[in-house]
């Protein structure tokens, strides 16, 4: 899924009307030096989840090469607690001056707010997106010992075998959880959802033929599916990925609803002014398109995809009311 980059003219124009409605007030003149400077100290990038994780190594490897791009250090920090809560209230409550970014995704921003009933700050309104990262596909993985060859012989299996077939995710309201819900709604497949702590947990049991198949994260499924511990069946992404150019798609599989991609991103503050919202989309952008951080991210199993704020913009809002559509259908319930 690849947009192509508007020109820095349409970003301003689009975007100039939320600097005055942020209280960008400073003279024109002092704004676009400070702009023509940026970044003139180190930037914190906040990783609200724990060190070690898929998140984690994708932030760091953008951190890295935008301090080689731009010369100030972008400092990865860890604030992780409450599903990536902790570290985006962070964000939102830091000053909209371009030097404090949250590393986001689709299940910290569009998830998120259907799953705890009061967040400290609107995930939509409360903060500004600066642009995708990049896409990661959602796979569905089974055990190898499975007969099933093909995604339409799970299902026929699944339809004729009520509850027979079980799914691990990395818990309720994840999105494995909801590509999972997202399938048996489209099919009708009636299979058991088994949710786990982490997607992780989920492989042993997987493994071990105690649970059926997982639903999860390319990124995170990478190395189990190299290994041969699980078979990769499908992925749930407009098109195949090159780690596994011979998995189809769930489109090509003859279920083109069941698309369900994974985003990370960048937010900043809400209020950014739109001269700098600029600058970070141009710095974003220069980053994914260098080979050093493009190829490390394929490699990982995300697609890097510049795109501008305002079709960042569109995305998350998309994805925020089809999953919303998709908690209510699967009986989802915030705590």
């Amino acid at each position: 899924m690849t947009y192509p980059i508007d020109s820095r003219r349409r970003t301003l124009l689009a975007a100039g009307g939320s600097a005055l409605a942020g209280g960008a007030f400073a003279p024109l003149a002092a704004l676009a030096q400070t702009t023509a400077t940026f970044p003139a100290k180190p930037i914190r990038l906040v990783i609200p989840f724990a060190a070690g994780g898929v998140s984690d190594i994708l932030g760091r490897a953008l951190a890295q090469r935008l301090t080689e791009l731009y010369g100030q250090p972008v400092v990865a920090e860890n604030r992780a607690g409450a599903g990536g809560a902790v570290g985006s209230e962070v964000v939102a409550n830091a000053p909209p001056d371009g030097y404090t970014l949250l590393l986001s995704s689709i299940s910290t921003i569009a998830i998120g707010p259907y799953l705890v009933k009061k967040l400290p700050f609107d995930t939509i309104n409360g903060l500004t997106p600066v642009g995708i990262v990049g896409f990661s596909p959602n796979v569905l993985a089974i055990n190898p010992a499975l007969p099933f060859k093909t995604l339409a012989d799970l299902l026929a299996f699944a339809k004729a075998n009520p509850g027979k077939l079980t799914f691990g995710s990395a818990g309720v309201g994840s999105i494995g959880h909801l590509s999972g819900e997202l399938l048996r709604s489209v099919t009708g497949a009636d299979m058991v959802h088994v949710p786990y702590k982490t997607s992780a947990a989920a492989y042993p049991d997987v493994m071990a033929g105690n649970v059926s198949m997982v639903f999860d994260t390319l990124p995170a499924a990478v190395n189990f599916i190299k290994a041969g511990k699980v078979r990769a069946l499908a992925v749930l992404s407009p098109r195949r990925t090159p780690v596994f150019p011979d998995v189809p798609t769930f489109a090509e599989a003859g279920v083109p609803e069941a698309t369900l991609s994974f985003w990370s991103g960048i937010h900043a503050p809400v209020n950014l002014p739109a001269p700098l919202l600029a600058r970070l989309s141009e710095m974003l952008n220069k980053a994914l398109t260098s080979p050093e951080l493009r190829d490390r991210l394929i490699e990982m199993g995300t697609d890097p995809t510049p795109v501008t704020p305002q079709q960042f913009a569109a995305q998350v809002r998309a994805d925020f009311e089809r999953i919303g559509k998709l908690v209510k259908a699967a009986g989802i319930v915030p705590e």
